[in-house]
């Protein structure tokens, strides 16, 4: 999976047509249909995105409950939003309003676009990831494993962070081309297991503990 959705919909009908869309575009979502179902997933699994489908009140209504400032982008489908509606959604902290028409390619698009901003920007609140005596430097981007520098190079490097930030998670081979090469190559590239080899031999070769591991038929993780 791509990444993982919460879908808050006003309507069943409505929030399964979406749930079923985004399903099939790779991602893995949670569909929820009122404010207390919500408060249960957000004190569980934060998502990376919330999606809000409903009429202007109960879109408020939940961006209220979310709270000021939510940690994750929050997008809101309407039916036929109204430029009055957009812009009170986007006063209660909506980050996108779109119409119930869109297309799910472009959809999936706006998300996976969000999804990278918010990164960045959580990024930028930390100065470093490390696990175990695996340490990345952020800013300098320098990298070290038992204080010792190993040189990267810069998709080395995007690859290493993008498994740091999700330790102990599966990265699929798909998900790790779409974030670190920015687009998807065609379908049986190898590029990621190319790469992935590159990296066990300058963090892992040599050392008794190995931090980078082969989830066979998925991807890799860190643990």
């Amino acid at each position: 999976m791509k990444a993982s959705l919460l879908l808050i919909s006003e309507d069943n009908n409505w929030g399964v047509k979406w749930q079923n869309g985004l399903k099939g575009a790779g991602f893995k979502v949670h569909l929820v249909l009122d404010s207390e179902q919500l408060d249960r997933e957000i004190v569980g699994e934060a998502p990376e995105v919330i999606l809000i489908a409903g009429e202007l009140p109960f879109v408020l209504e939940m961006m209220t409950r979310l709270g000021d400032e939510p940690a994750f982008p929050v997008i809101v489908l309407q039916r036929s939003p109204k430029t009055a509606d957009t812009v009170m959604a986007f006063q209660y902290g909506a980050n996108e309003v779109v119409s119930e028409n869109i297309a799910i390619e472009e959809l999936n698009a706006r998300i996976v676009s969000l999804i990278r901003l918010f990164r960045r920007i959580m990024d930028g609140h930390s100065d470093e990831l490390s696990f175990e005596d695996l340490r990345m430097e952020l800013k300098s981007r320098k990298v070290f494993r038992a204080g010792e520098l190993i040189r990267l190079t810069p998709k080395e490097y995007e690859l290493l962070r993008h498994l740091l930030k999700r330790v102990g998670e599966v990265c699929q081979r798909d998900a790790i081309l779409q974030e670190v090469w920015g687009y998807d190559f065609a379908t049986g590239t190898n590029v990621v297991d190319v790469y992935i080899r590159h990296l066990r031999k300058k963090i892992d070769k040599g050392r008794p503990r190995k931090l980078i591991h082969t989830v066979r038929g998925t991807g890799y993780m860190i643990q």
